[in-house]
Order: C-alpha cells, then structure tokens, then sequence
C-alpha cells in the first residue's frame, strides 16, 4: 500500500491506488469496544505507517487508539521496575512480535521481558513475560492476546487494569495458563519466579 493517510470519522484513511474505500482507499477504523481489522497482505501491512501503531492477525490489520497518559505511565513504571529487578534481561516497550508462523500475526506487548536481545528489528523469540495494559480495547487482551500469547510461546502473561485497580498474572501451564498472582487493593504485593529470576510486585508501584 502506498500513499499518504488522512483522519476522518470513521478512522484512519490510508491513501491507496488499489483500496476499497472512497477515492480508491482503504480505511481502518476503530471502535468504543473493540478493533476493526482491514483486511491487506503482509507486505501492504509494512507500507502502513508506523504512528498508526497497527498489529497484523490472520490477514488483516488492527488498530488500537493511541495510548493515553497514564497507559504510558503505568508502561514505564513496568519498564523501570523490570530493568531493575532483572538486570540480565532485555525489556522493551512496544516492540513488534512476530509469532511462530512467520508473515501471519505480529503483536505490540505494552511491555516485553525476552531472554536476550532480538537478531532485528522484530521480535522472534517468545518473550519470557509479555505484559498487556488495559484499555479500550479490554477484550482484545483479556480474551484474544490470552489465547494468542500462550499459542505463540510466551512463558508468562500479565495483564494490568488501572480502571479496577489489579495486576493478573499467568504462568504456562501443560494445557493454558496457571494463574500465579493476582494483585488488588486488598492483597496489594506479592513476588513472582520467572525463568530469569524473582520479581516483586507491588500494585501502587505499578498504577500509583
């Protein structure tokens, strides 16, 4: 896909000679409860711009609503408390994922803990924790990220909700996750094993 883009109503308008949209474009739009995908080869999905934030899943694209602020705060405070608590580790923030089966899905994790660097720009190695923060798009993480996340190989899956105020976290198991910790107002702290070391949690270090 090639061309320039344009913010309407419905969402994004990437500009395109070959689209389906008005003026020969395609549009990829979001939703208040969730993301609609547009359907586009790998190779077009790579033509998208890189603000759009856009992830790739069984041919289509999807794209989320920027972060806000206190998604961006919460993400760093992950990012700080992780270098620090596992300094052997790599931990990024949005970075591109791609899964098993090369050129069908690459996810953005919030947050990823990988074992080493990756050899490129995109991650291949499953991470050791993907971490997801959520926000508009809760069932996208609670639901199909959970299923994706384990399929892909990731060792653990945390999910972090500033609006009820927890901090989920999962473990693979032989058929699923386990859950392992769970973090509220009532049971604020608790230390989790990763593969890479013991890291302790306490909810108002991650949401304030």
């Amino acid at each position: 896909m090639t061309g320039g883009r344009v913010a309407t109503e419905a969402g994004i308008l990437c500009l395109s000679a070959t689209g389906e949209g008005e003026g020969g474009a395609d549009v990829v739009t979001t939703t208040d409860d969730g993301l609609v995908g547009q359907r586009m080869s790998w190779d077009d999905y790579w033509e998208l711009p890189e603000e759009l934030h856009a992830e790739y899943v069984d041919g289509a694209a999807y794209v989320s609503p920027g972060p806000g602020y206190t998604h961006q705060k919460i993400s760093i405070r992950l990012l700080d408390l992780l270098r620090a608590q596992l300094p052997g580790a790599e931990v990024i923030v949005a970075a591109g994922w791609t899964g098993v089966v090369p050129r069908t899905w690459l996810r953005i994790p919030d947050v990823a803990v990988l074992a080493r660097p990756p050899d490129g720009e995109l991650i291949t190695e499953a991470p050791v924790i993907a971490i997801e923060v959520l926000s508009s798009n809760r069932s996208d993480d609670r639901v199909r990220k959970y299923a994706e996340y384990f399929d892909a190989g990731a060792q653990q899956y945390w999910i972090v909700d500033p609006r009820d105020r927890e901090v989920e976290v999962f473990s693979r198991g032989a058929g699923g996750w386990d859950s392992l910790a769970r973090l509220t107002e009532e049971a604020p702290e608790s230390t989790v094993a990763t593969s890479l070391g013991d890291v302790t949690l306490a909810l108002a270090a991650i949401l304030g």
